[in-house]
């Protein structure tokens, strides 16, 4: 069969994944849900209540990696310590409903405590991080956003929870919670509708406008990269290469970013090594070579960047791409 024609076919269909803010929504619905039925059936002990209040106690958590996915470019894959403490805070419920009451489960409650509040106050500034610069239309859906979700928890949360003993929103208090939550569960799938719509811009600022002297420039650095193969140094900096280019730091980087268009010189040096990389891994004469090897020698100093750059690019890992194109995948 035609490589030529598996191939891109095989990665067209890996491009067709859910995007992390689905799972995130679909993640946060769950919890919702979970949230209300434990409500409806009050305080109920047993394995399925146990199940329940663990299933459900990440509701605040989820919601704000639901937040950073809608309002933020880096967040999904970027980085894993967010998904690191909602899960502590799933772990840490099912040890507090499994543990004999006493100090260390007093302690631990207010642990979650602490965690939840400081997860509905991360979801509640997310959207107001990117304000400047932004434009009109993002700028206004970011404002009623955050005045939805504020609204939604004052009185989801501060309201019914200090609410003083036999006043009305104590004894409806978990109707109005569960009215919220569905709330804030429509108002979340209307978010994650509208940004389907309307991509997340990268917010960048203008770049410079590039001279001649700087499109001059440009073609000197591409020469270096391209003929002198400069990428394949592991620790190659700027200062690096205004060296050879015999120039002043500042001026590549106005190059680098203006005339050529990188969004900073990293990003311009890692397109260079994944370009050749993804040229050894599909050359069938460099099947013999291990992929650190080639990783090595694009100028990667380790095969975990190499792994995550390629696989930024070209949305596979490394070792699929070639499996894939040497047809070893199904």
């Amino acid at each position: 069969m035609n490589d030529t024609l598996v191939f891109p076919a095989l990665l067209a269909v890996r491009r067709r994944r859910p995007r992390d803010i689905h799972l995130y929504f679909a993640l946060f619905a769950g919890s919702i849900l979970v949230f209300c039925l434990r409500s409806l059936i009050g305080g109920a002990n047993g394995l399925a209540a146990d199940f329940l209040a663990i299933a459900g106690c990440a509701t605040c958590g989820w919601s704000w990696l639901l937040t950073r996915a809608l309002f933020r470019r880096d967040a999904p894959d970027a980085l894993p310590w967010p998904w690191g403490l909602v899960l502590i805070m799933i772990a840490l419920t099912a040890v507090l409903r499994w543990s004999p009451a006493g100090p260390v489960q007093q302690m631990g409650g207010k642990v979650m405590e602490l965690i939840g509040s400081t997860a509905l106050l991360l979801a509640l500034v997310e959207p107001l991080l990117g304000l400047r610069g932004a434009a009109q239309g993002e700028r206004r859906f970011r404002l009623i956003f955050a005045a939805a979700y504020a609204t939604i928890m004052g009185i989801g949360v501060i309201w019914i929870s200090g609410a003083p003993q036999g006043s009305w929103a104590a004894q409806w208090g978990d109707q109005v919670k569960i009215a919220c939550a569905f709330v804030g569960l429509l108002g979340a799938g209307l978010a994650v509708w509208y940004r389907g719509r309307h991509a997340l811009a990268d917010g960048a600022r203008p770049r410079r406008v590039a001279t001649d002297d700087d499109r001059a420039l440009g073609e000197r650095v591409l020469r270096l990269m391209t003929e002198d193969r400069l990428f394949t140094e592991p620790s190659l900096k700027v200062a690096d290469l205004a060296r050879h280019l015999g120039e002043a730091e500042y001026r590549v980087t106005q190059c680098v970013t203006g005339a050529l268009g990188f969004g900073n010189f990293n990003q311009m040096v890692n397109q260079f090594r994944i370009e050749q990389a993804q040229q050894m891994l599909s050359d069938p004469r460099c099947d013999h070579l291990p992929v650190l090897t080639i990783a090595l020698d694009c100028g990667f100093g380790s095969i975990g960047p190499f792994n995550r750059v390629f696989k930024a690019r070209y949305e596979v890992t490394p070792t699929v791409f070639r499996n894939t194109r040497a047809g070893k995948l199904v």
